[in-house]
C-alpha cells in the first residue's frame, strides 16, 4: 500500500490530535498539522498557520506539493452561546484548498462537521435524522462549506466526505467542553457534599433519546471515507449508535459514583457549580488530587446546552452502515471507561 500524506487542519484541537494520532498508528501515513499553536506530538510535522489570512496561508502552504489528503478540523475562536461566524469559518476553508488544490497531489477532501447541520439544536426535527434531511433554516458555516466543495471538486482528481458526529467523548482532561469531564466532576462534588446527582433539565428532557460520538469511532470512520471510493461527495452521520433516554444514562452515572438519582429539577449546572470553587479546592487537598481550576476543568454551559433539549436527537447510521462502516460504541461503557482514566489520572477522587 502506497503511503499517503495527511494535512490536518485545526491538528492542535481534540478531533485534530486525535486523527493525528489515529492515522499515524496505521502507519500508512505521513501526517502534516496545520494550527496557530501547533502541540508536541510524536511523528508528525507542525506548520503554524492562520488560515484566515490568506497572505500566512500562501507564506506556509504553497510548497506542500506531497499532500494527498486533506482533513478539515478547523474552526475559528468562539465563545460557548456565542454565534459562530459563518463568513469567517469558510474563509478559513477556502485559503486552505485555493492555495493547496493547485499545487498538491489531492486525491480526497474531508470536512468535519455535526448535527446543526440538521437544526436539532434549534427545535424538535423528524427522527430518525438521515443525511438527506432538510438543512436548518438560517446560515450556518457548515451549507457553505458543503456548498464550495461541490463546486470546487467539479472536474477534479479528488473527491470530498463530510462527517456530522454530536457530542464529542473523549478521554482528555484538558478539555472543558468534553460531556464526561463535566459529568464526571459534578457526580464528584454531588458526592461530595451528600447530595442527589439532580438532572439539569426538565422532566420532559429527562425521557429524551440522546447520542454521543466516540471520538476514536469518528477518527476511524473519516479514515473509511477517505479510503472507501463509494464515499465519494457524500456525508455521513457518525454516532455511536445507541440511543438511551437520559433517564438511563443518569442511572448509570450516578450509579458509578455511588450517589442516589435525582429528580429533574430545571437546575442549571452553570449556576449550581458557580460557588463549588472551594469545595472543589478542598476536594483536590483530601484525596491527593491533580492541581485543576474548577472553572477551567469542566465547562458548565455547555452541559446546560447538551442536557436542555425536550425533544429526541437521533441521527440515522443505515448510510454509513450500507456504505460498509459498522462500527459502533455502548455509550454508558464509553462514559464508565472515561471515568476510570479521570481516576486512574487522579482528576477526580
Amino acid at each position: 500500500m502506497s503511503r499517503k500524506t495527511a494535512v490536518i487542519a485545526g491538528a492542535s484541537g481534540l478531533m485534530g490530535q486525535h486523527l493525528a494520532r489515529h492515522l499515524i498508528a496505521t502507519g500508512n501515513w505521513d501526517v502534516i498539522g496545520l494550527a496557530r499553536k501547533p502541540l508536541p506530538i510524536r511523528d508528525m510535522r507542525w506548520i503554524r498557520v492562520d488560515l484566515g489570512e490568506v497572505a500566512d496561508c500562501t507564506r506556509a502552504l504553497d510548497g506542500l506539493h506531497e499532500a494527498t489528503h486533506i482533513f478539515y478540523a478547523a474552526r475559528y475562536d468562539h465563545p460557548e452561546g456565542v454565534r459562530e461566524s459563518a463568513a469567517v469559518n469558510t474563509t478559513m476553508l477556502k485559503n486552505l484548498i485555493n492555495i493547496l488544490d493547485p499545487v498538491a497531489t489531492l486525491t480526497h477532501v474531508h470536512v468535519l462537521h455535526g448535527t446543526k447541520h440538521y437544526g436539532s439544536q434549534l427545535g424538535p426535527v423528524p427522527v430518525p435524522i438521515d443525511e438527506d434531511s432538510p438543512r436548518a433554516p438560517g446560515d450556518n458555516f457548515y451549507f457553505e462549506h458543503e456548498d464550495f466543495l461541490r463546486d470546487r471538486s467539479r472536474g477534479k482528481p479528488w473527491r470530498y466526505t463530510i462527517s456530522r458526529p454530536h457530542a464529542f467523548c473523549d478521554l482528555t482532561t484538558d478539555y472543558p467542553r468534553s460531556l464526561g469531564l463535566v459529568f464526571a466532576v459534578y457526580a464528584s462534588i454531588q458526592r461530595e457534599l451528600g447530595e442527589p446527582l439532580w438532572f439539569p433539565g426538565s422532566a420532559i428532557a429527562y425521557e429524551t433519546r440522546t447520542q454521543f460520538s466516540d471520538l476514536s469511532l469518528l477518527a476511524r470512520a473519516i479514515t473509511w471515507m477517505a479510503d472507501e471510493p463509494r464515499c465519494a461527495n457524500q456525508a455521513f452521520n457518525v454516532v455511536n449508535g445507541d440511543y438511551p433516554r437520559w433517564s438511563e444514562m443518569w442511572r448509570k452515572i450516578a450509579a458509578w459514583f455511588g450517589v442516589n438519582v435525582g429528580a429533574p429539577g430545571k437546575i442549571q449546572l452553570t449556576q449550581l457549580m458557580a460557588d463549588k470553587g472551594p469545595v472543589w479546592a478542598s476536594m483536590i487537598s483530601k484525596y491527593g488530587l491533580r492541581q485543576t481550576r474548577l472553572e477551567q476543568l469542566a465547562l458548565w454551559p455547555y452541559g446546560d446546552y447538551i442536557l436542555k433539549p425536550e425533544w429526541d436527537v437521533v441521527s440515522s447510521m443505515a448510510k454509513a452502515r450500507r456504505f460498509g462502516f459498522q462500527d459502533s460504541v455502548d455509550s454508558g461503557a464509553m462514559f464508565v471507561r472515561q471515568f476510570e482514566y479521570y481516576r486512574a489520572e487522579r482528576i477526580i477522587p
